[in-house]
């Protein structure tokens, strides 16, 4: 079998397409253009940020086993979007849920 090489292979270039295209499918999602109201009410914007980066892989745009950026996105910002994530928690409220439900924040926390 012939060895493909997708066109785009740089994780950088590959990052900033996947994040222009959630991007404009964010901002068309919340536009109030009829158009784009009548095209997400029977489209929705979580299936277009799946679908269209499938379809740049399915048409060797980019490749999904050649890039790291899966380790890079999994290593380095999950955890500081997790960290972020966790400062907007209201922690007098979860300490008045008990003691099951802190053990159960606590290790997620951890885990």
């Amino acid at each position: 079998m012939p060895e493909s090489t997708a066109l785009i292979t740089n994780d950088a270039v590959v990052l900033g397409l996947l994040m222009t295209i959630l991007a404009f499918v964010f901002h068309t999602s919340h536009s109030d253009n009829p158009r784009w109201k009548k095209f997400y009410k029977y489209v929705p914007s979580l299936l277009l940020c799946y679908f269209i980066p499938s379809i740049f892989n399915s048409l060797g745009i980019i490749s999904g086993d050649e890039s790291r950026l899966y380790f890079v996105a999994s290593r380095y910002l999950l955890p500081a979007c997790l960290v972020l994530l966790t400062l907007s928690i209201d922690l007098p409220g979860v300490l008045r849920l008990g003691p099951k439900a802190l053990i159960m924040f606590f290790t997620a926390t951890a885990g």
